[in-house]
Parts: structure tokens; sequence; C-alpha cells
């Protein structure tokens, strides 16, 4: 019996129904968000997420209506910014905050319980505030920290216990992150590469940056979502179908709130310059003309400019502040409007700090990107290699099995542009505010930082790699059930390996 062969020009979701609905799929994906979210967010010891205190001070000073940046009295020459937390919270920090920077034998597990740490986990949030600095995060907008900021209100008002607080403010992340998420999967159901976004979503780092309280976890979702519906109204739009009023809704305000939640995301906002006016679901004139749209596009772009502008003006003297972050011997060494003027002027110059900062630590980032588990003695900590092995099959796996989109190359070449554009700004953004004058290399860059983008660099490339696997029905359905046995394997090996480090056997740090 002849083999049917599909046609190299055909998609392989024209020909055939999936084992799973698209409902199915973003119902798995919510319930391995919620389950290990959870788990981290019980496993992780509070206060030692990635910089983790510093998020719980701003979360805090956003849920008691200090929305803009806080100045705090100095006599130095340099400004610094923070707020006021409660003592209780401001003890469980400073005296228990963060793993230990030494030990007396590597062996030994980094986290080790003790009746003092208990204590100040059940001391009522309530009490005497005391003023404290967080320089690094004083610069962001309340818009990330709203789910957290809620649950220190609830501890608030309710009396809660510091642990019991912080846990509560964790959990509400890991809603907010798994319904923000579910919106923008649910964007991808026409297409096959709904599976690349179930993998993206579900990469290690982002679950557990999810779990602790931290900027991060509601601007993953945010950006993940935004770049989903874009591109589900552009590459991936092979019937040229109009977005839904929902999803035009979704896109606005997700391009609207970028740069509310990290500055350099303003930058994404572009994409949606890429979206034909007819995909909007909105009437047109009688001669045809999609006015409406061009004043809504307009309109929405008018308005991320003008909440970028805002808030760069409220939190411009927060970058003065954060030399204090390299310790009070290397403070004076960050100046910002020296290290600006620099750049400026040695183009050349800066084009070799970028490759060397490239050359000698992009492992580190492709590391950071896949597994990164917080903080440890000398580094971060990352999940198990064979963990990282197993997500980068399986999102492999679904790209090579997926669309082949259709794009115009302008397009293409926009989406490449604004992907490059924003890597920069990241690089930047940390070469200006934080690595000393001239510095030969940009310091504070990790991988994590990149995990927001990574669904919008796969699906620039879906034009772009023309050499697709195509397969039959049964042979696709194989490729789903890799990625469902492997997405969840890769979550599985990073909480074990966590669990290892920090609960068991301790960091091996070098000598």
């Amino acid at each position: 019996m002849a083999t049917a062969v599909l046609a190299p020009d055909h998609a392989p979701e024209h020909v055939h129904r999936p084992g799973l609905r698209p409902g199915s799929v973003v119902a798995l994906f919510a319930g391995l968000s919620l389950l290990f979210g959870a788990i981290f967010a019980a496993m992780v010891p509070s206060a030692w997420g990635p910089d983790e205190s510093s998020h719980f001070k701003r979360a805090y000073q956003v849920s008691q209506g200090g929305f803009a940046p806080e100045r705090l009295p100095d006599d130095g020459p340099y400004p610094v910014y923070g707020g006021s937390v409660p003592a209780a919270a401001a003890q469980l920090m400073t005296e228990h905050g963060g793993p230990p920077r030494t030990k007396e034998r590597n062996s030994d597990p980094l986290f080790v319980p003790s009746p003092e740490r208990e204590q100040a986990l059940a001391a009522p949030l309530g009490d005497e505030p005391v003023q404290t600095s967080f320089a690094n995060t004083a610069a962001y907008s309340p818009v990330p920290y709203l789910p957290s900021a809620l649950g220190a209100r609830i501890g608030t008002a309710a009396d809660l216990g510091v642990g019991t607080t912080w846990a509560l403010m964790r959990a509400l992340q890991v809603l907010s992150y798994t319904a923000v998420v579910a919106v923008g999967l649910w964007a991808l159901r026409h297409t096959r590469f709904l599976w690349v976004g179930f993998c993206v979503a579900l990469v290690p780092t982002a679950l557990y940056q999810s779990a602790v309280i931290s900027a991060d976890s509601v601007t993953n979702a945010v950006v993940f979502t935004f770049v989903a519906l874009v591109l589900r109204a552009t590459v991936l739009n092979r019937a040229e179908e109009p977005l839904t009023r929902f999803e035009l809704a979704a896109v606005l305000v997700g391009a609207a709130v970028l740069p509310l939640m990290k500055p350099t995301y303003v930058i994404l906002s572009l994409l949606l310059l890429a979206v034909p006016l007819r995909r909007y679901p909105l009437p047109r004139r009688a001669d045809g003309r999609p006015v409406a749209a061009a004043l809504v596009l307009s309109g929405c772009l008018l308005l991320t400019l003008l909440g970028f502008a805002l808030w760069m003006s409220l939190a411009a003297g927060t970058t003065e502040a954060m030399g204090i972050l390299r310790g009070p011997q290397e403070r004076h060494t960050v100046r910002p409007d020296e290290q600006l003027a620099f750049v400026l002027s040695e183009p050349v110059a800066v084009l070799g700090v970028a490759a060397r900062t490239i050359l000698t630590l992009d492992w580190q980032y492709a590391a950071g990107v896949v597994g990164q588990m917080g903080y440890g003695p000398g580094g971060n900590i990352n999940g198990p290699f064979v963990g990282a092995v197993c997500w980068l099959v399986a999102v492999v796996a679904a790209f090579l099995h997926g669309p082949r989109g259709r794009a115009p190359r302008r397009v293409v070449g926009w989406f490449a542009a604004v992907l490059l554009l924003n890597v920069a700004a990241i690089f930047g953004t940390l070469y200006l505010s934080f690595a000393p004058v001239q510095s030969g290399i940009v310091n504070g860059v990790q991988g994590r930082y990149f995990v927001p983008l990574a669904l919008l660099l796969l699906g620039t490339l879906v034009p772009l790699v023309g050499a697709r696997l195509p397969a039959g029905p049964q042979a696709l359905r194989r490729v789903d059930a890799a990625v469902l046995v492997l997405v969840p394997l890769s979550a599985v090996l990073a909480v074990a390996g966590y669990a290892t480090v920090v609960h068991v056997t301790g960091h091996y740090a070098l000598p």
C-alpha cells in the first residue's frame, strides 16, 4: 500500500486533527504551572529567591500605596532609595535572607533550619516599621508587583505572620503567571506552534521565577502573551483571520503596560507595527480604509510612549543609586553619566566590550535561560544538564514539526531587529547602571533576563527555517507525546536538582 507523503508546502496542522484539543493543552499547562510553581514556592526558603528581599520590600511599599520611588535622607554624595517595611520582616531578611556566603563543609546543605529562623517566620507582620534601602528594585513600577502587593496587603490587614504572608505573596504570583500565560497559549490554538509555546511557558527558569517574589514573574507572563498574540496575527496566520475583540484588547493592553514591566521591554511594543490593520476587528470606512484601526494603533503606541516617559521621569534618580550594589568599596566606580559619555565617544571600544562579554559568558547565559534556580555561594544554582537537554529536545521537536509560517521579508526583518535591539538594551542598561566606568565587560546580566524573548526568537525563525520534518498524523502524535513527557521531566529534574543542592548535600563551590 502506498504511503501518503505530505506536500512540502502544507503545514501539518492542516492535514490531521491533533491528539489533544487546544483547550486540553492549555489546561495541561495550567495544571503543570500551578503544580511546579507550588512546589518551588514551598521548597525555596523565604527570602532566598534572586534579590527576593529587595523585591519583597518594593512589593510591600506598593501595598501601602508607595507607587513612585522614594528617596531616603542621606549625607553622602550618592542618593539612597528605599522605604519602610515591618521590623519583623526586616529581621528575617537581614538575619536569614539568602544562602550563606561561606560554609564549614561543602557537603553540608545550603539550608539548615533553625529555631531562630522559625521564630522570625512566625512573628506577626504588622510590627513597627523600619526604614531600609532597596535601590535595585525602587526603579520598578508598581505594575509587576500587583499580585505580591495584594498578598502583602492581605497579610497586613489580617495580621498574618511573616512566613504566611511570604507564602501568600508567592502563591498569588504563581496564579497570576499561570492565568496570563494561558491567554497567550490560547491565542496559538489554531497552529501547532501551540506546542512551542507550551515548552517555552514551562521552561524551568520561568517556573522558578513565578514562585518567588519578583518583578520577573508578571513580566515574563505579559511579554509571553503579547508576543504570542502578535505572532498569531502575523507569521502564524496562514488563513489571514482577524483577531477577536478579546485578542485585540489583550494585545493593546499588553503593549501599553510593557514599559511598566521593565523599561527595556518598551521596544517590544514596536512589534505592533508589523500587524496588518486588516487584522483588527474594527469597522472600516465605505472606501475600505481601516481608519479606526489606524487610530487605535496610534493611540496605543502614544499611550505606551507616554507611560514610558512618565515612569522614566519618576525613576530617573535611581540610576545614580545603583552603585551601592557593588559594595561600599566600589560604589564610587559606577557613574552612569561618565559611562554614557564613554559609550557615545568610543563606539569601537564598546563593540569590543560586547564581544568580550558574549565570548566569555555565553554559556552562563544559556544555562540561565533554561534552568537558573537562584543564587548559591560563588554563583548561580542551575538545574541539571540532563533536564536542560530534555527541555531543548522537546522545544526543537515541537518547532521542527510545527507550522512553516508565512510572512513578508520586511516583517521577519522587523521582528529580528526588535529582538536584537531589545537584547542590546538589556546589556546597555546593565552597563550604564551597574558596571564600573569603562569596564571591559558587562556585569550583572543573567540568563533569566532573556526568558521573555525566547518565544519571539522562535517565532521569528518560523518563516526562515524551511527544513521542517513532514510527518503523518501518527508521527506527529508521537512528537506531541514526547513533548508531554520531556517538558514535565525537565521540571521534575530541576526540582530534584534544587532540592539536592539546597536541602540535601549542599553546593560544591570551587575553592
